[in-house]
């Protein structure tokens, strides 16, 4: 049994504990927070063996660890974890200067242990299949790409004192975007719009990508849904190619309920069935278990984390300044 702690026990982190709490072959050493009193509560729920505000004392008793704490902390606890020579599942953005998001990507490339970003949309059926299309060349050479990703007021309100909305939900698009050109971004643009929100965030961006084949794309986000929105959520995706074209929209439609309010619970990333974590979550810690076990690598390793960070970070730099940017690496 390979023994894992997860550092962070916020909604994210406790998704991945619901996950490895009940995988065969993982055992849940420890769950690590700031708040001791939910880190007690999280290790009673899902049967971790500690519950800890220490997460160099978690390292030491784990073979594996999955930060999920808020990303000021992703550089100092990632290289903690592989100081230690500990496989590493690393929430996403990688670190908040991209500098550092580069130096930990070309570490953990050189590393023994296995190591990835978590972009759950590359576990998503929908995306996974958009994907599968292009490279089994059923849409002909991708041409263009578009996503959209829209969240409610209280979402931005919860994110929007810790980090830009680029980081915190549109680099997932970025990423899938990426994944499906099969290719670079080369140069942004971007515009933005402020004044609804109270928070220091845009209301909306929009950002046209160039992509070093030659493709293109549009990115779109916002944070001003209304708080009853179904699913929480409202995002999109396609890839149109020469000869046909691949979409997704989300949330799906597998179920809908008519109550007080009408709904679309997500069925596809982080659903319980049966009181068990499914979707793409749990895909990906199977991947991540089987990816332990055989050396190979993750969907989507720390330096696809770090791409994807660039590019959001000259997207927000687009976006405030009006002036195009180069994404480069340094």
């Amino acid at each position: 049994m390979v023994r894992v702690t997860i550092l962070g026990c916020g909604f994210m982190g406790e998704n991945h504990i619901h996950a490895v709490s009940d995988h065969p072959t993982f055992e849940l050493a420890s769950v690590v927070d700031v708040d001791k009193e939910r880190a007690a509560a999280i290790a009673d729920e899902y049967g971790a063996d500690q519950a800890l505000t220490d997460y160099e004392t978690a390292l030491d008793d784990a073979d594996a660890a999955i930060v999920a704490t808020p990303e000021q902390l992703h550089a100092e606890q990632a290289h903690a974890t592989l100081d230690r020579d500990r496989h590493l599942l690393l929430e996403k953005p990688v670190t908040v200067e991209l500098s550092s998001a580069w130096e930990l990507a070309d570490r953990a490339a050189k590393s023994d242990v296995t190591t990835g970003i978590s972009f759950v949309l590359r576990y998503d059926p929908g995306y996974s299949g958009a994907h599968d299309a292009v490279r089994a060349d059923r849409v002909g050479e991708p041409v263009s790409v578009r996503a959209k990703r829209g969240i409610t007021i209280a979402e931005s309100h919860r994110i929007g004192g810790r980090g830009h909305p680029v980081y915190y939900m549109n680099v997932h698009d970025i990423d899938a975007m990426r994944w499906c050109m099969e290719s670079d971004v080369e140069s942004v643009r971007a515009v933005e719009r402020r004044g609804a929100l109270d928070v220091d965030v845009p209301d909306a961006m929009q950002a046209l990508f160039e992509f070093e084949n030659g493709g293109i794309g549009v990115l779109e986000g916002y944070g001003v849904l209304p708080n009853e929105t179904p699913g929480q959520i409202d995002a999109a995706f396609e890839v149109v190619g020469t000869t046909g074209r691949a979409a997704v929209e989300t949330p799906g439609t597998t179920l809908t309920i008519h109550g007080d309010r009408f709904d679309r619970p997500d069925t596809r990333h982080w659903p319980v069935v049966n009181g068990r974590m499914d979707g793409a979550v749990r895909r990906q810690i199977d991947r991540f278990a089987a990816a332990i076990e055989s050396d190979e690598e993750m969907l989507a390793t720390i330096e696809d984390g770090a791409h994807a960070q660039a590019i959001a970070a000259a997207m927000k730099a687009a976006a405030e300044t009006g002036d195009e940017q180069s994404v480069d690496r340094p």
